[in-house]
């Protein structure tokens, strides 16, 4: 009997011992297999290096125009309290930004710059001006038309900045060159009467005055022979009467030198 039941735990021993080596070989052989399939799932199908797009974030347009606004805003802000100080130190950065805002802006040198750049002028620039067609590089020298058909009743040398033309009556006075109407108003010199100065593209200056009727108006873009206004006139003489100047580099010239009165 006891050795039925030596036999019986034997068989149950063993019986035991493959089973937990069955356990143990399924333990080893299933999570080889789930961890080849995870690594399988999660590999890319392309290789991408793994700090090649860290710290990378496209720039939108939106964040770009935020930015310059917010720029604006401090550089206004900062202007303000500028002005708002009593430092000493202060003064000459205040009389640097007056002089920036005060200073008219050479609308015709721009343009005559731009012209000169690119080959036209630009937009704001009427297209057909004074000048020859062909290479934008080349070099063109532009020349006056005359203002008015009249005789030369005081030169340059008496007055030593314009001259004064005797016309017909109700004579219309024309632009010399094209340019940006400058300055519409009374001439300094009250017996000019009313004046008209006119900034040519190449930087020169034409001073048209004692005109009776002015026909252009401030920051008028005008083409040469463009009508600026009639002479002044002499009902007694049955005449009328012109002033005209030219200015190079803020210095007068002679107009006879470039035009031709009777």
């Amino acid at each position: 009997m006891s050795k039925n039941l030596n036999k019986v735990r034997r068989k149950l021993e063993t019986r035991r011992r493959q089973i937990n080596q069955d356990v143990k070989q399924r333990e080893r052989t299933v999570p080889m297999l789930m961890n080849r399939h995870e690594e399988a799932r999660e590999e890319p199908d392309f290789y991408v290096p793994a700090e090649s797009n860290k710290g990378i974030r496209p720039v939108k347009s939106g964040d770009f125009f935020l930015f310059r606004l917010m720029v604006a805003v401090c550089l206004f802000l900062m202007t303000a309290i500028l002005f708002q100080s009593q430092v000493p130190q202060a003064e000459s950065a205040k009389n640097l930004i007056k002089q920036t805002y005060e200073q008219e802006l050479q609308f015709a040198a721009i343009a005559n710059w731009y012209e000169n750049q690119f080959g036209r002028p630009l937009a704001l620039v009427p297209l057909n001006q004074d000048i020859a067609q062909g290479d934008p590089n080349e070099q063109v020298e532009l020349a006056y038309a005359m203002p008015v058909l009249g005789t030369i009743s005081q030169d340059f040398d008496q007055d030593g900045r314009g001259i004064l033309v005797e016309t017909g009556m109700n004579a219309k006075v024309e632009a010399v060159k094209g340019g940006l109407v400058k300055a519409v108003g009374r001439a300094e010199d009250e017996n000019l009467g009313k004046s008209v100065t006119v900034e040519h593209y190449d930087g020169t200056e034409a001073v048209y005055s004692m005109l009776d009727k002015v026909e252009v108006n401030m920051y008028d873009h005008i083409e040469v022979g463009h009508l600026i206004g009639t002479v002044t006139a002499n009902t007694e003489a049955e005449k009328g009467i012109f002033y005209f100047a030219l200015k190079k580099d803020d210095q007068y010239i002679n107009p006879s030198d470039v035009l031709t009165f009777d």
